[in-house]
């Protein structure tokens, strides 16, 4: 559980600086247009091998083949940004699918919220949320899963040559595929965070020299500093909420917690009072539970906390009255979560009592006794965040799997050349949204088979050059445009720090991309029909471009999953760092046998930036006529 935890909150350090979620992440496929990689073969009628068939055609204008291939896709890992300063970045470094799906690899229930946080001083919000579900405030949560497609395209290339010597052609492809999607749940690591990772206690040990009744603990600060609790307000004997963590509590300049004063002027407090203060913080910059024994003493104590919650690594630092811990920590869940109140032990210097060394002292023990009782009557019978959101139609555990045919994608193209020599075709294509669309957006991992209802055009070029009877060299830039249509989306909240979970609303969403090929195709020397071919794509998409649709208020608000109506959004989120890039680099054999032909290869992504490390394979085959 430990290593998981640690796992956890380390992703989290590196990559939630940023929200950087995406919704088109996936690069084209290498079956895309024409289902081969390699150069175009010469046609059967000129091929070396021709006149030696039983029975021959005629020479005819057209060259037709049919193609037919199945491929598999996966991928469990996804580039990340290399910080907040280099956002825009290509990177080699990954990290889970989660933060390509939600902005973020781990994030608190509370992120998914309009301003992203309840943390700052005790206000309705945090009153709400503490008490529908105290968990979305604290509790990490870590979706982790992996992306695995299989399916079949399947297609038709057809082309007719033109004037003297067929010098020029025009031709026009058309193919279809059918995937099956799925969306799989890594079991085996942890979903979110319990009470048992920020609320941890332990029997002090009688070999130890204390009081084997006594019992140590070590809570961190930001589930501490989400708890709300009724008093009695006097004289007026009115039940009135009040923050467990509180800042400029008993004077100005202190900190308390439960009431009790855990701040002072030093480490040791002032004179003999073993009280002031009842406890200190270790530092745990991962946010996980800190090494035996929890207990400190005033000369375990490396200084004074940071008014940001500033500390090295493992070391014990106590509150020091007069530091703005209201104006910094108080407003910051993240340092928060890297720090553990511990209990304060008395001192060897403290007492004559030989026996006492090493004890909790009484405020020590006041402040176990205090949130015990407010677990005991509010946390044991909440449900885990993740919890909340199923109530509210949206599961992070779920398992997605999508069957369906995709869209189906046209072009014509022409252009002047031989394919044994040298050509240049100009294409123009159209892909129709034949594909599964998503209908409903709190169905967060449900994929589609398509481009989710868009249409999309593009404008593309094709040219190569056989210098040699065994090596050609293709080069294919494409220009495509998704146009605008109504998608669902999850409400994306003004200051959200986590998307795509929240109530459904409809975005009107374009998107433009590029797609650069080059391929170097090699023969065998004395079989032109068998050879190998490697290349390198670059995809390049640049950010969504979205405005609200007509169901959206102007000004622009939504009612959120806790049931605030008017929460303000802001259309940008929906914008930024939506613009993926790969480096992919593409490899195939192939061999044709007379009229009928097999090919098998793959791709892999080796770099990017807000897009998933893929792996493909596939085999395939061609009829040609």
């Amino acid at each position: 559980m430990k290593k998981t935890l640690k796992s956890i909150v380390l992703l989290s350090a590196l990559y939630g600086a940023s929200l950087h979620a995406t919704f088109q992440f996936l690069s084209p496929l290498s079956l895309e247009d024409r289902g081969y990689m390699h150069w175009a073969l010469t046609p059967v009628d000129q091929a070396w091998w021709y006149d030696d068939m039983p029975s021959q055609k005629d020479h005819t204008e057209w060259n037709i083949h049919f193609w037919g291939a199945g491929y598999v896709r996966t991928g469990c890992k996804a580039f990340a940004d290399c910080g907040p300063c280099n956002e825009n970045k290509i990177t080699r470094h990954t990290t889970s699918l989660g933060e390509l799906y939600f902005g973020k690899a781990v994030f608190r229930g509370e992120e998914v919220f309009a301003d992203g946080t309840f943390a700052g001083p005790l206000s309705p919000a945090q009153e709400l949320v503490n008490s529908v579900n105290p968990f979305l405030a604290f509790a990490r949560i870590r979706p982790v899963f992996d992306y695995n497609e299989t399916g079949a395209h399947i297609g038709i290339d057809f082309a007719r040559t033109l004037g003297a010597d067929d010098r020029f052609h025009v031709g026009g492809r058309v193919y279809i595929p059918y995937k099956i999607i799925e969306i799989e749940q890594d079991t085996s690591i942890e979903l979110q965070e319990t009470l048992d990772n920020v609320f941890i206690t332990r029997i002090v040990n009688a070999d130890e020299g204390a009081d084997p009744d006594q019992i140590e603990y070590a809570m961190r600060y930001d589930f501490l500093s989400t708890l709300v609790f009724n008093t009695i307000a006097t004289p007026s004997q009115v039940v009135v909420p009040d923050a467990v963590v509180k800042y400029d509590s008993l004077s100005v300049g202190n900190v308390s917690v439960t009431g009790v004063q855990v701040s002072a002027e030093t480490a040791a407090g002032t004179g003999a009072n073993t009280n002031i203060p009842a406890a200190y913080v270790i530092k745990s910059v991962d946010g996980t539970v800190p090494d035996l024994p929890f207990r400190k003493d005033h000369t375990q104590i490396a200084g004074a906390l940071g008014a940001d919650g500033q500390g090295v690594d493992g070391q014990a630092y106590f509150f020091e009255t007069g530091v703005g811990y209201k104006n910094g920590l108080r407003n910051d869940r993240d340092e928060q979560g890297t720090l553990f109140l511990v209990p304060r032990a008395i001192a060897a210097n403290e007492t004559n009592n030989p026996d006492q060394v090493g004890q909790l002292t009484t405020n020590a023990e006041s402040i176990l006794t205090n949130v015990r009782a407010i677990i005991d009557g509010d946390l044991l019978i909440s449900e885990p965040a993740s919890t909340f959101f199923l109530n509210n139609g949206i599961n992070l555990l779920a398992h997605e799997c999508v069957r369906g045919v995709g869209d189906l994608f046209t072009e014509v193209y022409g252009g002047i050349g031989h394919y044994n020599d040298w050509f240049v075709d100009g294409i123009f294509g159209v892909q129709f949204p034949t594909g599964k669309r998503s209908k409903n957006a709190r169905n967060i991992y449900a994929p589609t088979t398509g481009n989710n209802g868009h249409v999309v055009v593009c404008l593309g070029l094709d040219a190569g050059w056989q210098p040699k009877p065994w090596f050609a060299f293709e080069i294919r830039p494409y220009f495509y445009h998704a146009c605008k249509r109504t998608e669902h989306r999850a409400a994306p909240f003004a200051g959200q720090q986590v998307i795509n979970i929240g109530p459904d609303i409809d975005v009107n969403i374009s998107w433009n991309y590029f797609v650069f090929r080059t391929d170097f195709s090699f023969f065998h020397p004395h079989n032109p029909d068998l050879g190998f071919q490697l290349g390198y794509e670059l995809f390049a998409k640049g950010n969504d471009r979205a405005s609200f649709g007509s169901c959206v208020p102007c000004p622009p608000t939504a009612t959120d999953l806790l049931g605030r109506p008017d929460q303000p959004l802001d259309i940008e989120i929906l914008e930024h760092n939506t613009n993926t890039l790969t480096n992919k680099l593409r490899g195939q054999i192939f061999y044709r046998c007379n009229y009928f032909e097999i090919f098998g290869g793959g791709t892999q992504v080796v770099s990017g930036r807000h897009a998933m490390k893929e792996s493909e394979g596939h085999i395939g085959l061609v009829i040609y006529f």
